[in-house]
């Protein structure tokens, strides 16, 4: 039986993203929203007509207290005296007033005994604050999210403001630094990270992201996934596209082409005779939702669908080349692009290469790469690239492009090129193709010797 317990911040997005795993691990695990249990006891205090909130009253409040948890249609419901109380808790008002009211060591007795019997018959994933330390202390995966104070705050005024519009981003933010304190300051019950968590900062993830992030750490940690996802990043003509057919070819996976991808999407803006000129987020957005993708390998050879017409053949050519580089920086198109990716590295052996793949794209791929060679070797070999193809080049202008290229890489936005901690550095400054490859296998035979290599 799975537990799986995730704690964090106010605003760090715990209910969203459990929701998320609940639906990528196929209903394998029950959520069982903890905050609603605290909630629904406010909202019974609050009903009560018991006045300040202090400990003669919340024992005398309990003593007249029954409260359950059951699953209706695969959504949790609680009852309270035999009351469904699941409308009525979601309210700011309550939100408040149970942090104050779960400080009570009463009423967090009578909360431990629900989640706790609900862990030992149900495989499960819980959030709150102290899930993994005192709820759940022996799950088997525990995640700790957080999130930069004013994002988190920020979060949260965005949602208020819906149903708020007058509401003021600094009492929010006032708000919820008050509920940090409590969240912190609750003796045993504290939020804390536990000595094994495992921290998620999504500060810089939508809450998609950070549920496929999150489903690479359990299915990791529980033995789950069964494929190996193998990442190539690493400076331009430092040879990571050859290395990375190459292996596919030793190994017998698969290449995964992100640029192809993003060239079928501009084949598919010219096809549907869409307007660069008026190319904005707003356009891009509404593109965005008009169009479907799917890869697939036939005959070992990547073809990209979109909407169910395969561009494959259609996506070398400078015009779409130039299309793609217009088209692909948009948040919408990348997220898209994103979840691809990580869907199909999720069901199948593959090698994919790029700036961010070890990084962003597949954070817990079994082995990361990084190529790299001198400066000069990178920028001869680009110049007799150019020379072999015809073109009229001049050395200083490829070493100087190459240099604007690197920066452009380690300096943007989004995806820039870096090497992560458990990265395996490859300098093919003095070694041959042959030689690239035999030591990435190396290193993927001393790891994981079950891997046949050809």
């Amino acid at each position: 039986m799975i537990n799986i317990a995730i704690d964090g911040y106010a605003g760090s997005g715990k209910s969203t993203l459990v929701k998320l795993l609940e639906k990528k691990l196929d209903n394998r695990v029950k959520v069982l929203d903890t905050g609603a249990i605290f909630r629904s006891f406010a909202y019974a205090y609050e009903k009560s007509e018991l006045g300040e909130l202090n400990e003669e009253n919340v024992k005398q409040f309990l003593k007249g207290i029954s409260l359950k948890v059951e699953f209706i249609d695969n959504e949790q419901h609680v009852f309270v005296n035999g009351k469904d109380v699941t409308a009525f808790i979601r309210t700011e008002s309550i939100s408040s007033l149970a942090s104050k009211i779960s400080v009570f060591p009463e009423v967090r007795a009578r909360y431990l005994v629900i989640a706790q019997t609900f862990a030992r018959e149900n495989a499960c994933i819980m959030e709150g604050r102290d899930i993994g330390t005192v709820i759940m202390p022996k799950a088997d995966v525990k995640i700790f999210l957080t999130a930069k104070e004013e994002l988190r705050a920020k979060r949260r005024y965005e949602e208020m403001k819906l149903k708020n519009p007058k509401i003021r981003f600094a009492q929010v933010l006032k708000d919820l630094q008050e509920r940090d304190y409590r969240d912190t300051h609750k003796g045993e019950a504290s939020l804390k990270i536990s000595e094994n968590s495992i921290v998620v900062d999504n500060s810089e993830m939508t809450l998609e992201e950070t549920a496929d992030f999150c489903l690479d750490i359990i299915e990791k940690h529980l033995g789950m996934k069964r494929v190996v996802n193998i990442t190539i990043d690493g400076h331009v003509c430092s040879g990571k596209s050859t290395i990375a057919r190459a292996l596919a070819k030793r190994l017998k996976f698969n290449v995964f082409d992100t640029g192809a991808v993003y060239r079928a999407i501009a084949c598919v803006f010219d096809y549907m005779k869409l307007d660069e000129e008026k190319i904005s987020q707003e356009y891009i957005e509404n593109f965005a939702r008009q169009i479907n993708i799917k890869v697939e390998f036939i005959d070992d050879v990547q073809h990209v669908f979109v909407n169910g017409i395969d561009y494959t053949g259609q996506l070398r050519t400078e015009r779409i080349s130039a299309l793609s580089a217009k088209v692909s920086p948009f948040g919408c198109i990348r997220e898209k692009v994103l979840k691809l990716q990580r869907d199909y590295a999720r069901t199948h052996n593959l090698v994919m290469e790029g700036r961010d793949i070890g990084s962003h794209v597949l954070p817990h791929a079994d082995f990361k790469f990084f190529t790299t060679a001198d400066e000069m070797v990178r920028a001869k070999r680009r110049f007799e690239q150019q020379k072999a193809r015809g073109d009229e080049v001049n050395f200083a202008e490829v070493l100087k492009e190459l240099r604007q290229r690197d920066y452009s890489d380690t300096h943007r936005d989004h995806g820039e090129l870096k090497v992560v901690e458990d990265s395996i550095i490859v300098d093919t400054t003095n070694q041959n193709l042959e030689e690239s490859v035999e030591f990435c296998l190396n290193k993927i035979r001393e790891k994981r010797p079950d891997i046949k290599i050809y």
